[in-house]
């Protein structure tokens, strides 16, 4: 049986997505999809429009077979910890052959290479990437001054402008983080990319019309219709958009700004303790803090030319959610959460060994470690906000956490 993984956010699933899904059966011609898909909290720092559930129940009907949480602290950062948590956790199962993951314009060899000289580090990129960030640049930016001087100059036929232009395109940067993970871990999961269809990642509509249904709309682009209509009427499945009208709430950042103006003040003292909080964030939260009327206009105020927006968004979420520095990554996983699967993928789950499947929260949490458990209970809390947030703009009761059983489909 062939097993491709795909690390994901569906915030919503949409019919890119499922492109996605069907074109990474095709090309690797696997019998199982596995997700690894962000909770209630995403990368950029800020909450899922709806919940990891309703998200789990769109994959599954948009083709994934087994859908698994990523924990939040890798969940709530950077790119690099995005793509090294998401890694880990195919990694873990123990049973997944390759990886899919969507790019843009860059041939697949060229990635792998830029990978790999990422995950190697040397000296002559390290001295680079910190003369950069000396200017002034974001880390961003100052990656990319670093790739251009050490290795785009001295091969320009290959790294082409337009070429390095792309390899730094949101998309694939996740690619590359991709791929210096997997290099890191020694792992034996092949990597394959497929060429990005419709919109760009973070493509807005801005006033255009929704025009050609092949021309895939970005997640942006969608939320942006469900925030401002409260529905879409193309860009998702017929299915998808059934699930949507299940779910009496449509989350954002704003929503949360009392808890995180809350916890930034309670933290005070020990804002630098937290993940993508350095000193100088710090003092801008402090500052920005006692003035700031929203959350929006929180960001704006703490934001910089070297500190950028998606950095700021995730430091207040950290505060909120408790997500720390860590001394040193982790090279295992002592746990993974079934959110849902479709039954005939269900053989697959006992040839899990090297790590502890989580499906029935409360009986399956005594089977872990003391220091498993404190991680896994980060998880529960970030789902407990997030549901206390959910129920207070909808006005209704939503299950909690422990009451939640696996998705079947």
């Amino acid at each position: 049986m062939s097993v491709t993984g795909i690390i994901c956010e569906y915030n919503p699933f949409h019919k890119g997505h499922q492109y996605h899904i069907q074109k990474a059966r095709e090309v690797t011609g696997a019998d199982t999809i596995v997700a690894v898909m962000n909770g209630d909290f995403v990368q950029r720092g800020e909450p899922a429009i709806v919940d990891k559930y309703t998200r789990t129940k769109m994959a599954l009907e948009g083709g994934a077979d087994l859908v698994f949480e990523l924990p939040v602290r890798y969940g709530v950062s950077s790119a690099e910890d995005f793509a090294y948590g998401g890694i880990l956790a195919l990694e873990s199962l123990g049973f997944v052959d390759q990886y899919c993951f969507g790019s843009e314009a860059v041939e697949q060899q060229l990635l792998v290479e830029a990978g790999q000289y990422f995950a190697n580090e040397s000296q002559d990129y390290k001295d680079a990437l910190g003369k950069a960030l000396r200017q002034g640049l974001s880390y961003p930016a100052a990656r990319e001054q670093a790739f251009r001087e050490k290795v785009g100059r001295h091969e320009p036929e290959r790294w082409t402008e337009e070429v390095v232009k792309a390899l730094f395109s949101p998309n694939n940067i996740l690619a590359l983080e991709y791929m210096k993970a997997a290099e890191k871990l020694g792992s034996s999961m092949k990597s394959v990319a497929i060429q990005r269809c419709g919109m760009g990642y973070h493509e807005r509509l801005e006033g255009r019309k929704i025009g050609d249904e092949e021309c895939f709309l970005s997640a942006t682009a969608i939320r942006e219709l469900l925030l401002e209509n409260g529905e879409t009427m193309t860009g998702m499945s017929e299915e998808c958009l059934t699930c949507l009208a299940e779910v009496p709430y449509r989350l954002t950042a704003q929503d949360f700004w009392g808890m995180c103006a809350y916890a930034i003040r309670d933290k005070w003292e020990e804002l630098e303790q937290y993940k993508d909080v350095s000193e100088e964030l710090a003092g801008a939260f402090r500052k920005s803090w006692q003035e700031a009327v929203s959350f929006s206009d929180f960001v704006n105020r703490c934001k910089t030319k070297n500190i950028t927006m998606s950095r700021v968004k995730r430091g207040v979420f950290q505060v909120l959610l408790d997500v720390k520095k860590q001394k040193e990554r982790s090279e295992k996983l002592p746990y993974l959460r079934l959110l849902g699967m479709r039954q005939e993928a269900a053989p697959l789950l006992g040839e899990i060994s090297d790590t502890v499947l989580i499906g029935r929260v409360a009986k399956d949490k005594q089977k872990l470690t003391a220091g498993a458990s404190e991680l896994f209970e980060q998880d529960i809390r970030a789902a407990d906000i997030y549901r206390n947030v959910a129920m207070a703009k909808a006005g209704v009761i939503l299950p909690a956490e422990y009451q939640r059983p696996v998705i079947l489909v």
